[in-house]
């Protein structure tokens, strides 16, 4: 079974993966995500530019996105106090998209 380490497009669908094990803090997840989605270079690791990143996603040329967070229990688990922040803006992402006509959904996966 081959293994997926950022992301792949299937049927027209961009599919990005994070491992939550490997993010247990904000600096981790945020080189995941950047991978994943296949950030742009100008991305810098603070939560605005995450924030602009995650609305922009223009240069992924499928109109359906999934981002999918497989231990999601561990995400950010050293720094729990950021994943709400992550949530939010992820959810900002999801509904800012969907404006510009482009599905953005996340999955996750938990133990």
């Amino acid at each position: 079974m081959q293994t997926f380490k950022n992301n792949i497009v299937v049927n027209g669908i961009f599919l990005a993966f994070i491992d939550g094990q490997k993010c247990s803090v904000l600096p981790h997840f945020y080189d995941e995500i950047g991978k994943a989605l296949n950030f742009p270079d100008y991305f810098i690791h603070n939560f605005d530019s995450l924030d602009e990143c995650l609305n922009d996603l223009s240069w992924i040329s499928e109109k359906e996105i999934h981002l999918l967070i497989f231990n999601y229990d561990d995400l950010l688990f050293e720094e729990k106090y950021n994943l709400e922040v992550v949530n939010n803006i992820l959810a900002n992402a999801i509904s800012e998209l969907e404006e510009n006509g482009k599905h953005f959904s996340v999955f996750t996966q938990t133990l």
